[in-house]
């Protein structure tokens, strides 16, 4: 572990010498010249030389620590940040994972999200989320008000269409009216289509869970077509069991299950899904639980608790060396979303419904997506390059109003446009 800069380029030795006054030299020249007996009265003054090498050091190293600590913040966990950077050792966010879950159970039935056995968390049916912006109807598929029926077989005549993926799908932070699913129902009936969109978009799904809700809700109201949402974080949702792991900030304290890959075939793991009330008494001993092998985001090195690691500058310099280093695990996250979404694509077909993605990028990542993945998943199925639009929007400010966070209500026009366009091409 190296310091970024020399510490002997900060120090020079200024000692005297009875004949020529004054000697200044650097640590390097000076041990040099001692182990070569070259300056014995160098020697002499050796003690008073080596104090104050480490009385700089000391006074260097100190104000490193009181600067790091300052521009440093601990949350509950214990956990130390410099901005974003999460230093060493981490620490399981038991504390706040805790307070999340118990004021989960506190809210009982008038939660709108809940606790899913297969899939980890979903919407309750009948049920309106607490700022009263989302509703879902019985099928837990987000509508209008949670009045809304929709019929498990589509009226005659209707193009059912079915949406699945995260917030992004789902519209967090703006009305039904407003989300890309609604807007493009309401484009394609504007061109003679008689078309119905579901919204089965769940906020914080990976793309295992998207593909689930499918299989578990999707399949059963019979669509023509079914779009896979694919914003590029749920790549790495896909290789994650507990969501407090993987993001310490999540408002969702849940497990949820995965797939592995085992000999080229998919295998779900962890269902039934534990509990909110098991999840503490997991956390508290992780290693020892059957699963924690499977969890992607839990390194034990990045845990194991050091002496060193106790000075914050030290944590700080080290944790910077190590920043996006992942230790080889079970297999790599795009590779097993890809076999996700080429199962997707293959059960969706078998149900006789056409299959295509639609990218749904946000400003972090509009100019950094993976081309390579992208690339095989297009080879998978369709994708409708949304970002290709995005990124034409040169005025930043424009672009940040279009993606604030989630989409805004322009930015989900876009998006519905698109997707429009695409249906149009394939239809006719």
């Amino acid at each position: 572990m190296r310091p970024p800069f020399p510490l002997e380029s900060l120090i020079t030795f200024k000692l005297e010498d009875k004949n020529s006054g004054f000697l200044e030299c650097k640590p390097k020249t000076l041990i040099r010249a001692i182990s070569q007996r070259k300056c014995p009265e160098v020697r002499k003054s050796l003690p008073n030389a080596l104090l104050l090498f480490f009385f700089v050091l000391m006074v260097t190293f100190s104000a490193g620590e009181w600067l790091v600590r300052a521009n440093g913040r601990f949350d509950e966990d214990g956990n130390f940040f410099v901005g974003n950077l999460r230093c060493y050792p981490h620490r399981i966010p038991i504390r706040s994972w805790e307070r999340k879950i118990n004021r989960y159970l506190a809210l009982k039935d008038k939660a709108s999200i809940q606790y899913d056995p297969v899939l980890g968390w979903a919407p309750r049916p009948k049920s309106t989320s607490g700022n009263g912006l989302y509703h879902y109807n019985e099928d837990a598929i987000r509508t209008a008000s949670c009045d809304t029926v929709i019929l498990e077989d589509p009226r005659p005549g209707i193009l059912r269409i079915a949406i699945f993926g995260d917030s992004f799908t789902h519209g967090d932070d703006v009305a039904f009216e407003d989300t890309w699913g609604y807007v493009l129902e309401k484009k394609l009936r504007s061109t003679g289509l008689n078309a119905e969109v579901l919204n089965f978009g769940v906020g914080g799904y990976g793309i295992d869970q998207s593909f689930l809700r499918w299989e578990k809700m999707g399949r059963l109201h019979k669509p023509k077509i079914v779009i896979l949402g694919l914003q590029i974080e749920n790549i790495r949702r896909c290789v994650n069991l507990m969501k407090p792991i993987y993001d310490s900030k999540t408002g969702m304290p849940f497990s949820k299950s995965r797939f592995t890959l085992e000999g080229g075939r998919l295998r779900l793991i962890n269902v039934p899904v534990p509990a909110p009330d098991q999840l503490i008494r997991i956390a508290r001993d992780f290693d020892s639980w059957e699963l924690s092998k499977y969890e992607y985001w839990y390194d034990k090195d990045k845990y194991r608790d050091s002496i060193f690691l106790r000075s914050k500058l030290v944590s700080f310099i080290y944790s910077q060396g190590k920043s996006g280093e992942q230790s080889e695990r079970i297999e790599k996250p795009e590779t097993l979303s890809l076999a996700i979404i080429s199962e997707f694509k293959k059960e969706a077909e078998a149900e006789g419904a056409m299959f295509f993605s639609v990218l749904l990028p946000y400003g972090d990542n509009l100019n950094s997506l993976p081309a390579d993945f992208l690339e095989k998943a297009e080879a998978i199925a369709p994708l409708v390059r949304t970002d290709r639009i995005f990124s034409k929007e040169e005025n930043q400010k424009r672009l940040q109003a279009l993606i604030p966070l989630h989409y805004s209500p322009q930015g989900n026009e876009i998006v519905a446009d698109a997707v429009t366009d695409f249906i149009e091409k394939i239809l006719n």
